[in-house]
This record gives structure tokens, C-alpha cells and sequence, in this order.
């Protein structure tokens, strides 16, 4: 077999034949590598795309997040945030106290997992309204009920109670932790200003 390699080579049709196809073999080598490459670049590229999207649809969920807060009949937004007389009112229908007394000990707890000891009552406040967005998951059955019918015949989304659960969580935990509403906006520069 070497024998007949060695002289298909020595022949002038077998080495032109040779090299042609070893630089048929390079150039396809060179161009899949090359495809592979340009892939690998638009994979890259669409990665960045997408990191990008993400980034955009948070910023619109905030916004949105704002506009919605902002506009919670439950809720006035001067800080600390605190409930108005229609939140107040409505606390007191559904017994909202009693409802996350009810529940408490994972309350507490989801708290104690997320808050550190060195915690501030700023900190406190964030974490108790992203729980405020989740008491659904807290209730039974009975008394999502009560809220649900509540919010049909008042006319409201279930979204809207979100940040009434969430101040009060908030103002049973700051206690808890042995600090005052008003330490929320201890270090605001425009409290502190005044």
C-alpha cells in the first residue's frame, strides 16, 4: 500500500492530484472552522441581545411597579409609607392583623432567611413589601376568599391589597426588631436635610 502511494506520488498526475487535494482539504478546514466561528459570534451576539432585552423589561416592570404603588388607594406613598383612612378602613374589615397573626411564624421566618442581624429598618421595609406582593401564598383557602370577595365588591385587583399586607408585615417586624416607623428614614438625605 505505501509502495503504491510512494509512486502515485513520483508521478506528475499523482502530486498535482495530491496537493490539489490537500489544498482542498485546507480550504474546507479553514472555511468550516470560519462558519463555526461566525456562529459562535452570532450565538454571542444573541446572548447580548437577550441580556439586554432582560435588562429593559426589568426597568419596565419597575416602572410599572411604580406607577402602580403610586396610584394604591390603600396606600399613601410619602415616606414611610403608611396606609390611608380607605387602607385603615379596609385593614379593619378583613381583619388584616389577624390574618398575618394567623400566619406569622412563616412570615418571620421567610423574613429571618433574607434579613441579616445587621439589618436596617430601610432593609426591613423592601422585604416586608416583596412579602406583601406573595400573601396570597400565605392564606388558606377561606381567607383568600374573604380578600377576593372583598376586592370584587369594592372594585379593586387583588394587586392592590399587595402593599397594605406589606406595611403591616413591615410595622409588625420593625417592632420585633426593636425600631420605630420613623427609622425607615433615618439616613434619607432630604429627611435629614429638614
Amino acid at each position: 500500500m505505501l509502495d503504491l502511494l510512494q509512486d502515485a506520488l513520483k508521478s506528475p498526475a499523482g502530486s498535482f492530484a495530491f496537493v490539489f487535494a490537500m489544498l482542498a482539504i485546507c480550504f474546507f478546514a479553514v472555511w468550516k472552522i470560519s462558519h463555526f466561528t461566525t456562529k459562535f459570534g452570532t450565538v454571542e451576539k444573541l446572548e447580548t441581545s437577550i441580556g439586554h432585552i432582560k435588562e429593559d423589561m426589568h426597568y419596565v416592570k419597575a416602572s410599572i411597579k411604580i406607577i402602580t404603588d403610586s396610584t394604591n388607594p390603600l396606600a399613601q406613598r410619602h415616606s414611610p409609607v403608611s396606609l390611608t383612612k380607605k387602607g385603615l378602613e379596609v385593614s379593619d374589615e378583613l381583619k388584616i392583623d389577624d390574618l398575618i397573626i394567623n400566619h406569622w411564624e412563616d412570615i418571620f421566618s421567610k423574613l429571618n432567611k433574607v434579613l441579616s442581624n445587621e439589618c436596617n429598618p430601610y432593609d426591613i421595609q423592601v422585604e416586608s413589601f416583596k412579602i406583601g406582593e406573595t400573601y396570597q401564598e400565605f392564606l388558606n383557602l377561606d381567607e383568600l376568599k374573604k380578600v377576593k370577595t372583598h376586592a370584587f365588591k369594592s372594585g379593586f385587583t387583588l394587586e392592590v391589597y399587595n402593599l397594605l399586607f406589606g406595611i403591616i408585615i413591615r410595622d409588625k417586624y420593625l417592632k420585633v426588631k426593636g425600631f420605630k416607623l420613623e427609622d425607615v428614614d433615618l439616613f434619607d438625605p432630604i429627611k435629614k436635610a429638614t
